[in-house]
């Protein structure tokens, strides 16, 4: 009985030494492994883009009368929509206010029966179907900049909403940045105005409203595409690790238009190839993988 016993027990530490051996074994053996995430090269639409800060402008008529005058009547009230040649006020000589473009009344600085001053702007008209958004491109950027490029603008005010629009002028000499519609004395950095014309409806943008402008300098669709994660730099080259077999291909790309999520590869993957997304900066050649799931 004791022998049946003592043969157990060296079974049992037979056992026991072969796990921990095992244990220490896989260990010893996944000791250089890195977890990564992975990404498929593929194809879509690239689009390189300047982004810039703006604002809504629109143009703006202040209407009165040359030599003053007391008004007798007005036809319109602030926030009243206006048609081009509608009488907005008549004044007792038979003078009349007429509004030069269709708007917006926005602002009435007097009441009937007050008097005008000579000069002084009566009735505010805004017309926002010609409003268009004014915005300042940093002097490295405007190379690439050109009249009808295609602009997405954005606004905080409605985050929801993409309005198109394109270039339609940019200023010639580059001037100081404006922050809040002021030069600001210690700001070192030029810029060049531009103008961005609306392709489409914006009725809700206000004049003096801030808005976020991204012009589309170049466009590509078709591309082979890589995610930016991907992306490692070896000796001043972009490379990225291509997966096959649980290990990792260090392979050098060419780079063509950039966006802010992917680049366009030019040369060096091919489409559909699996690369590696997260842990780049540890990973080597030919270094041993797990995929995370």
């Amino acid at each position: 009985m004791k022998k049946k016993n003592r043969i157990w027990l060296w079974i049992i530490l037979g056992v026991a030494v072969v796990a921990v051996a095992g244990n220490l074994f896989i260990r010893w053996w996944n000791r250089d492994v890195i977890s990564i995430k992975t990404a498929v090269v593929g194809r879509g639409v690239i689009e390189e883009i300047v982004s810039a800060s703006g604002q809504v402008d629109a143009p703006v008529y202040n209407l009165g009368p040359k030599l003053g005058g007391k008004i007798v009547k007005l036809n319109v009230r602030e926030g009243d929509r206006v048609r081009e040649d509608m009488t907005l006020a008549e004044f007792d000589d038979t003078t009349r206010i007429v509004a030069p473009a269709n708007g917006v009344v926005a602002r009435i600085n007097y009441e009937e029966g007050e008097t005008v001053v000579p000069g002084s702007p009566a009735i505010v008209v805004v017309n926002y179907e010609k409003s268009w958004a004014e915005a300042q491109i940093d002097e490295v950027d405007i190379a690439g900049v050109r009249l009808g490029d295609k602009v997405k603008i954005t606004s905080d005010v409605y985050p929801d909403k993409i309005y198109m629009g394109e270039i339609d002028w940019i200023a010639p000499v580059a001037e100081l940045r404006k922050v809040g519609g002021r030069i600001k004395m210690d700001e070192e950095s030029y810029v060049f105005p531009c103008k961005v014309k609306f392709l489409g409806a914006h009725a809700e943008l206000r004049v003096n409203m801030s808005v976020n402008v991204d012009i589309v300098t170049r466009r590509k669709e078709n591309a082979l595409l890589v995610p930016r994660e991907t992306l490692a730099s070896v000796d001043d080259s972009s490379v990225v690790f291509i997966v096959k077999n649980n290990r990792v291909f260090q392979g050098k790309i060419d780079i063509g238009l950039r966006s802010y999520a992917s680049v366009e590869a030019v040369a060096g993957v091919a489409e559909g190839e699996i690369i590696a997304a997260s842990n780049i900066s540890k990973l080597k050649n030919k270094g041993r993988v797990k995929i995370e799931r």
